[in-house]
């Protein structure tokens, strides 16, 4: 059995917006908005409907780049998430809903030295699929700052 969602690491200017979880799967945890698809929508389409959703900013599915896909355990499942990179508003805000307790907007590298270091989530007695989740996060961030930094002339690889 397998989930699918789709997520977007959402810019504006250097730092990206990151959201803790009120409650559900990796409830406390420090993500990028995103969630499942519904029946007969497009990964991209979901993506812009679980930003709205999850943060009040309104963006096109063509505003989403595709980065990767993330694939992680949920405990009974594997989940594989279609990761996109979109820009925000320049002074966009996210508003949000019940499924988080707050929300920042954070450079890459610090919102991976804060929460997604296995070393320190070991430390505070996290599990190793949660230690495994944070270190495919880490990775598609570091993926999605890497091909925002390419010239769009650039072949991604």
């Amino acid at each position: 059995m397998f989930e699918l969602t789709a997520s977007a690491v959402l810019w504006r200017g250097d730092e990206i917006l990151v959201m803790k979880r009120a409650g559900g799967f990796s409830s406390g945890g420090w993500f990028f908005p995103g969630g499942h698809l519904e029946a007969g929508e497009r990964p991209d389409e979901a993506c812009a409907r679980e930003l709205f959703e999850e943060t009040g900013i309104a963006l096109e599915p063509p505003a989403f780049t595709l980065v990767d896909v993330m694939t992680y355990d949920t405990g009974g499942a594997t989940a594989h998430s279609i990761i996109y990179s979109a820009e925000a508003p320049a002074f966009a805000e996210a508003v949000i809903n019940d499924e988080h307790l707050t929300a920042r907007w954070m450079s890459p590298e610090a919102y991976m030295n804060r929460f997604l270091d296995a070393a320190m989530l070991r430390s505070r007695g996290v599990s190793e699929s949660a230690v495994a989740l944070a270190s495919e996060v880490a990775r598609v961030v570091r993926v999605a700052a890497q091909r925002r930094a390419q010239p769009s002339s650039a072949p991604v690889s």
